[in-house]
């Protein structure tokens, strides 16, 4: 359920934004309501809770590919029509107001019995930091936690659209332990005592103590477990396929159609996946979010789009990372088919070379196809063995090289990945999932541990 206030007085806020809009301009109003409660952790435990609320609303009036915003805080009709009017001074129009009524008082906002209290929260948490770290000697955390909440609502011209609401578990930080540094950093849209169990296993995890020795740089064949997959499939194809416009057609943009990968592999981005933390019904213009192939058997597909790279043909991925930035082309959820191989075929296959369990950042240039992926987690393999774990490293590649030295066979489990979050693209941070199963890459490229 969406906030009430959010959804309050339908008919008075459409003809608002069908005044706003004139021929041949696009346009919309968005609401948000967010609410941030978040904890400092350390070794020693977590600190006390701090809690923040914003309410905003943002008028918006597209001509072609410009987008005219104007935001104002309050979630109200008045927020909204003052924003509407201010978007039609700036774009040089007035809007179009019948008689105004005065709005009652916005409703009030009724807790419902999903929503844990703040000491049911903190308690969960202490609990989960306790059980994945039982002896802090030695470590030192420094995490900031928070259980981020929003809901959401599009007013178009024609209807208002409610968004729904949604809720992540997330965790940021570093670790320091056996004479190193590492980030941290977790997302889980799972309710909140599965997501705290499951910051638990991470964070248990990631502070286990494991011998560690530098990977040695050139090139190398490595084995992507199904986290660190989905991080190579988001970064290397799921980016160059959002459209931005002609003037900036990514590698794979200008090769529509063509085979780049191996016969049977598909690609899809599918908001629908409601399991995975990228997954909406309807996107942050009100367009119904659509399921989009990316790589049909090996082929390049389509690419995602918004109101703005595609008008009215938008399939439904414009999305914003607040109410105060325009809405643009991004994923949702990548999801990749599966194989039939286990990940000792994979390893056999691999023979001297490289296991990739986690990555912990990527980018990618979507014009040249080049990619970089930090590699966090990573294990040498000797004759299809692993044999003891590396230190961090960056694995360098071209796109079109990667997906052709990609070995036709995959693992037989298209698992979620734990490795991806939030995509930051711009300065936007937005939610995202993915799904695929463990692969394996021939000759990408290891650069040395001082990243």
């Amino acid at each position: 359920m969406t906030d009430a206030e959010l959804e309050a007085d339908p008919a008075e806020a459409v003809r608002l934004v069908a005044g706003m809009v004139r021929r041949g301009e696009g346009g919309e109003a968005f609401r948000e309501r967010r609410r941030v409660l978040s904890w400092s952790a350390t070794e020693a435990g977590l600190l006390s809770p701090s809690f923040v609320e914003e309410r905003g609303t943002a008028a918006r009036i597209r001509r072609g590919r410009e987008t005219l915003l104007v935001a104002r805080s309050g979630t109200s009709l008045d927020s909204l029509r003052e924003a509407v009017r201010e978007a039609s001074r700036r774009a040089g129009t007035s809007p179009f107001f019948k008689a105004l009524r005065r709005p009652g008082p916005p409703p009030k906002h009724e807790p419902s019995q999903a929503e844990e209290s703040e000491e049911a929260r903190t308690a969960a948490l202490a609990s989960a930091l306790a059980h994945a770290v039982p002896d802090p000697r030695g470590l030192s955390l420094s995490l900031v936690l928070s259980h981020v909440s929003v809901a959401r609502a599009v007013v178009t011209p024609r209807a208002l659209h409610s968004l729904g609401s949604s809720s992540r578990l997330e965790a940021a930080g570093t670790i320091v332990g056996g004479g190193h540094e590492r980030p941290f950093a977790f997302q889980s849209p799972l309710p909140f005592p599965a997501a705290a169990a499951a910051l638990s296993h991470a964070l248990h995890e990631a502070t286990r103590p494991v011998p560690r020795f530098p990977a040695t740089e050139g090139e190398a064949d490595i084995v992507f477990s199904s986290s660190a997959a989905s991080v190579f499939w988001h970064e290397a194809v799921g980016h160059p396929l959002e459209a931005e416009g002609p003037e900036r057609a990514s590698v794979l943009a200008r090769v529509r159609g063509a085979a780049v990968a191996p016969p049977g592999l598909e690609v899809v981005d599918d908001p629908r996946r409601s399991d995975l933390a990228g997954g909406f019904a309807l996107d942050d213009e009100g367009v119904i979010a659509r399921p989009v192939t990316l790589l049909h058997d090996g082929h390049v597909g389509d690419v995602l789009t918004d109101r703005r790279t595609a008008a009215e043909a938008s399939n439904g991925h414009g999305r914003t990372s607040d109410y105060r930035r325009p809405p643009r082309v991004r994923m949702s959820n990548l999801v990749v088919s599966k194989g039939h191989a286990k990940l000792h075929d994979l390893f056999a296959e691999c023979g001297t070379g490289i296991f990739v369990r986690e990555i912990s950042a990527g980018s990618a240039d979507p014009e040249s196809g080049r990619f970089v992926l930090v590699v966090e987690h990573a294990e040498l393999l000797r004759r299809g063995r692993q044999a003891g774990a590396l230190t961090r490293f960056a694995l360098v590649g071209d796109l079109l090289v990667a997906l052709s030295n990609l070995f036709p066979e995959r693992g037989d489990e298209a698992l979620p990945a734990v490795g991806l979050g939030l995509c930051v693209k711009g300065g936007d941070g937005v939610a995202v999932g993915g799904a695929a199963p463990a692969m394996l890459i021939r000759g990408l490229h290891v650069r040395g541990a001082r990243l």
